[in-house]
């Protein structure tokens, strides 16, 4: 009899359990740590770094699976001029994120101590919006879950592309070299 009574407390542990990682899966941010405004209207809690990464106090977050232009890049138009992309690539990010209440899902710290996160604000999925908008590429490398946000993008000429612009990793890369005897460091990556 007192087998019997421990399986049924052990099953019930596992039912629970069970129903605790399904429950997981399906509303991840349920156990997710909600970084909101400090303020109570919200305003100038967040600050844009660039088009992939922005503040809240003394933590960065670095949004996860995208990759946008660089806060100095340049994107080339057809006639030969040139637009500030990576500022209006920061300029956009602070538009979805400026008096929005931020729900961000850590997923990693990178080696400069950002936390990779995605964030929503509402049911807006800020790291898919910065794609879909333009202002961001997918970044195969990290993740395969906005690509078809990217190619929406590109078929609509959004954001960087109507113009012809460097990838920012190649960017980055260049960049880096040029600047490796300045002792330059991109923190972005």
């Amino acid at each position: 009899m007192r087998w019997r009574s421990v399986a049924v407390q052990w099953a019930t542990v596992l039912a629970l359990l069970a129903i605790v990682v399904v429950l997981q899966f399906y509303f991840p941010e349920w156990t997710t740590i909600e970084s909101g405004p400090r303020q109570e209207n919200g305003s100038g809690a967040y600050h844009a770094i660039d088009g992939d990464s922005f503040s809240i106090g003394k933590s960065e977050i670095r949004l996860h699976g995208i990759d946008a232009p660089e806060y100095r890049q340049t994107c080339r138009t057809s006639s030969g001029g040139s637009q500030p992309c990576g500022k209006l690539a920061r300029d956009q990010l602070s538009r979805l994120i400026s008096n929005a209440k931020l729900v961000c899902r850590t997923l990693e710290q990178d080696r400069y101590g950002r936390q990779v996160s995605t964030c929503k604000a509402g049911d807006m999925d800020i790291n898919r919006e910065m794609v879909r908008l333009g202002w961001a590429i997918a970044y195969r490398r990290h993740s395969q879950a906005y690509i078809a946000a990217e190619r929406e993008a590109k078929a609509a000429k959004r954001g960087i592309w109507q113009w012809q612009f460097d990838m920012p990793e190649d960017y980055r890369s260049r960049s880096r070299n040029f600047e490796s005897g300045l002792g330059g460091v991109f923190k972005d990556e």
